[in-house]
């Protein structure tokens, strides 16, 4: 394994899931969850932010959210960011982002419990992502009317499995990062196309219309740590090898998870066309998603 896809969420359902059966007999069911999740933007306020999120479950988790889970059910999933591709009646190309689940934990109690005053530090739900892989296109720094610094930057990871018949197959997926203030700055600043990073935040989804009014949807990963791997460490002296790479800080001093093994320079551009951030009106971090 070289790169890391992870995102975890506690929220609750919005609907009662959608479970069917695949052409050879699997369970598969769709789940829609809202979260609510604290989070400091680049003016270090304390914001709340809801986010949606589409969750796939496979095989037993289905059968288990198909029995257990109803419309309000509370949920913890953890699993992989994966972005399906297709084409629409028109021809055009549609991107989903969903969050496959690997683990699902039902957190209803049997009794009814009193819900936390609002505005508790122990209210809310988790909304958690965090992927290690390359850069696939230089960030992209910009201010908005108000000062504030933002960055936009593409990174892709790799995901393996083998199938039914034995053979390894592998994906990428492809992640558009946002980063805000100091952190924007360090990041524009610091790494570049191909370089390898660690990037830790929380998933929101934004819409748009393009000029012939169809509706599209990115989601993208809202930064507030990444750190820049790969580099020589002053106290520890030079790497000795491929497995003693280590890591530096962008932004924060807080150490950085272990560095996996490196991938092939060479990474693709992200195929998803995505607009930038609009400008005209003054946007501020706790606005997002946008």
């Amino acid at each position: 394994m070289y790169a890391l896809n992870k995102a975890q969420i506690i929220g609750h359902l919005t609907e009662a899931p959608q479970i069917r059966q695949t052409p050879t007999g699997q369970s598969v069911g769709d789940l829609n969850i809202m979260s609510k999740s604290s989070f400091t933007n680049a003016q270090g306020q304390i914001q709340m932010s809801t986010s949606f999120h589409s969750v796939v479950v496979w095989r037993g988790l289905a059968d288990i959210a198909g029995r257990f889970l109803k419309k309000g059910s509370q949920v913890y999933i953890a699993g992989r960011i994966q972005t399906d591709e297709w084409e629409d009646d028109q021809g055009q190309k549609r991107y989903k982002t969903r969050i496959t689940a690997d683990d699902l934990i039902l957190l209803d109690p049997k009794m009814e419990q009193p819900a936390p005053p609002q505005g508790s530090k122990i209210a809310g739900g988790l909304n958690q992502s965090e992927i290690i892989g390359n850069i696939t296109r230089d960030p992209e720094i910009r201010q908005t009317p108000n000062g504030e610094q933002v960055c936009n930057f593409g990174v892709a990871t790799n995901y393996s499995w083998k199938d039914r018949t034995g053979e390894t197959q592998e994906r990428t997926e492809f992640h558009n990062v946002v980063a805000w203030g100091d952190l924007a700055a360090s990041i524009a600043e610091t790494v570049k196309k191909g370089r390898k990073v660690y990037v830790a935040g929380r998933l929101q989804t934004r819409s748009w219309e393009t000029p012939d009014g169809i509706k599209k949807y990115t989601t993208e990963i809202i930064a507030d740590r990444a750190l820049a791997l790969g580099t020589q460490d002053a106290e520890l002296g030079s790497p000795t090898g491929a497995a003693a790479s280590t890591s530096v800080s962008i932004g924060t001093p807080e150490a950085a998870p272990a560095p996996a093994q490196e991938t092939a320079s060479v990474v693709p551009e992200n195929p998803t066309e995505v607009p930038e951030i609009s400008y005209e009106s003054d946007v501020k971090p706790e606005d997002l998603p946008f």
